[in-house]
């Protein structure tokens, strides 16, 4: 019996990139797979057929996770469509590269809100979920950006080093329900939006990366599907840095 069988597991930014990866593999695993996405309603439909391809049931849930009455609206509709989140995969995040000098508050709250306060309140949303079903797990997509300081990306950087802190604090105050939470930090990946950059800017960050490529998409999913998993039934707590020795 495939190990997530019948598990319900929602993906924040699961129709594309790393999300997208994330969903296939949970789903090869045997979970039934709710896709969150915002904008990019074709990729999202296409990860869905394979998801069902793979003879498991999904569900695409629309909504900016941003506006806390649609991220309520996503858990609740979830639910309802394929029953109690058991794996939660705060995927969804948002990043400006910017000067220093031209950062204000108004980019600095987007960022934040997309990439901490939703993580916040979708798992404290379906917390309640795993307490009633004896436990769950969650894993939280933070970046290498929150370990190392970039002048580019003091917002970005700045909010995933905060998803590191809430990490590491609500896995202590749900551990005793049997909830296990992680984050996984990726380097250079290859998605959509990589392929976007020009190519020396690409050279550029592949110089720091030991092992001197792109990680896969499919790379960082693996290491989000172990946490998810009993394999990982003693870790919480963590940030695993995924990103080529860098």
């Amino acid at each position: 019996m495939p190990e997530f069988d019948g598990r319900v597991a929602l993906v924040t930014g699961g129709g594309k990139g790393i999300g997208r990866a994330i969903s296939l593999e949970l789903a090869r695993r045997g979970a039934d797979v709710a896709i969150n996405y915002r904008a990019d309603a074709d990729a999202a439909a296409e990860t869905a057929e394979e998801i069902r391809g793979l003879g498991r049931r999904t569900l695409l849930v629309p909504a900016d996770i941003t506006d806390a009455d649609a991220a309520e609206a996503m858990v609740t509709a979830v639910r309802a469509g394929l029953g109690p989140v058991g794996l939660l995969v705060n995927n969804a995040a948002y990043t400006r590269l910017m000067p220093p000098d031209e950062l204000g508050l108004r980019a600095w709250r987007r960022i934040f809100a997309a990439n901490v306060d939703a993580a916040f309140q979708i798992t404290w949303l379906v917390k309640e979920d795993m307490r009633e079903h004896g436990g769950g797990a969650v894993v939280n997509i933070s970046s290498t950006s929150s370990l190392k300081p970039d002048p580019a990306t003091i917002a970005y950087g700045a909010s995933k080093a905060a998803l590191n802190a809430f990490t590491a604090s609500a896995a202590l105050a749900l551990v005793g329900d049997g909830i296990r939470i992680n984050a996984v930090a990726p380097g250079f990946t290859r998605t959509p939006r990589v392929a976007t950059v020009d190519p020396a800017t690409q050279a550029a960050m592949l110089a720091g990366v030991p092992m001197g490529r792109l990680a896969e998409a499919g790379e960082i999913a693996a290491v989000v599907v172990f946490l998810l998993s009993e394999q990982a039934s003693y870790v919480t707590g963590q940030v695993v840095s995924v990103a080529g020795g860098s």
